[in-house]
């Protein structure tokens, strides 16, 4: 079904609103707060050296990333209209290829920290994994993540051509039967949804379990020994809903790329997938900009226990 020109109409107002308004709001407001979150920690010592901060730190800074290819590639474009398309035009080769990079990187980090969890908690011999959790190896673990990422996302550099500067169309490389078949399906696929959604999606459930049998012998344990499951009770809390917003705001997305891997460029004539597009693309942003609200309020929280138990 071809999308008509008052279904144009219309799609341009959703994206006006959404994208425009909602989307470039949240950007911003996502990009001053996890710019505090990695400042806060990188000026804290005790922060800076904690494994879980620099995961945390290391999501915030990536997601700043995240969050200003958004606002290039869709918030600016939709609102600004004319200025924002040749905007658009101008750097959409060199954006998007950096931008679907640190999607991917914000994808494995936050199933790093899910699995991280995961041995900390589930894990029945977790309290040598305790002594091998260091901050050293976690940053080894964050560069090893990235250095996957920029590999794996080389070939979408060469995906999209502009074509007098003027369009944006995909180049003889991006329209090749095999990288469609590879990077925008099986590849897709395996690397990007099916792995790194059920180790979140496994990992959550599992915490969540332990979680939940470890709280009816809470009262079993000393006042001291409560406030200090009390701090680690936080933390725990702090990064499984970084899991829970990651699974709620990128399953739609992930479920919208299998899709359109399946049914090519041609599922996007449809006006509704275009406008299931936008929510998706606004959902990722609210995923991206929620790690520091999470972190301030469980963190501030943190530092009055602290004070408590001194």
């Amino acid at each position: 079904m071809n999308v008509t020109i008052s279904e144009t109409e219309n799609l341009v107002v959703f994206k006006r609103l959404i994208e425009g308004y909602l989307l470039s709001f949240v950007c911003i407001i996502g990009l001053i707060g996890n710019s505090i979150t990695c400042v806060s920690v990188l000026i804290n010592q005790i922060r800076r050296s904690s494994p879980t901060d620099i995961y945390i730190c290391g999501l915030s800074f990536i997601s700043i990333f995240v969050l200003s290819g958004f606002l290039l590639t869709h918030g600016i474009r939709a609102l600004f209209n004319v200025y924002g398309e040749i905007i658009h035009r101008s750097l959409f080769t060199i954006v998007f290829p950096a931008h679907v990079t640190c999607l991917l990187i914000q994808i494995y980090l936050t199933t790093a920290i899910s699995i991280d969890r995961f041995l900390l908690i589930c894990y029945w011999r977790k309290f040598s994994y305790r002594k091998w959790r260091t901050s050293k190896r976690i940053i080894y673990i964050i560069i090893s993540i990235i250095i996957f990422a920029i590999i794996y996302c080389l070939p979408f550099w060469f995906e999209h051509v502009v074509i007098d500067n003027q369009y944006v169309r995909l180049s003889t490389f991006g329209s090749q039967p095999l990288f469609r078949l590879l990077m925008r399906k099986y590849l897709y696929f395996i690397f990007v949804f099916l792995l790194p959604m059920s180790c979140i999606m496994i990992c959550t459930l599992s915490i969540i379990h332990t979680l939940c049998n470890l709280s009816k012998n809470k009262y079993r344990s000393r006042s001291h020994s409560f406030q200090r499951n009390n701090k680690s009770r936080k933390v725990n809390t702090l990064l499984l809903l970084i899991m829970i917003v990651f699974l709620l705001t990128q399953l739609p997305y992930f479920l919208f790329n299998v899709i359109y891997a399946l049914q090519g460029p041609n599922f996007m004539e449809n006006l509704r997938a275009r406008q299931f597009l936008v929510i998706n693309n606004l959902l990722a942003c609210i995923n991206a900009s929620t790690t520091f609200i999470l972190y301030a309020f469980l963190g501030t929280k943190q530092q009055a226990d602290r004070l408590q138990s001194v």
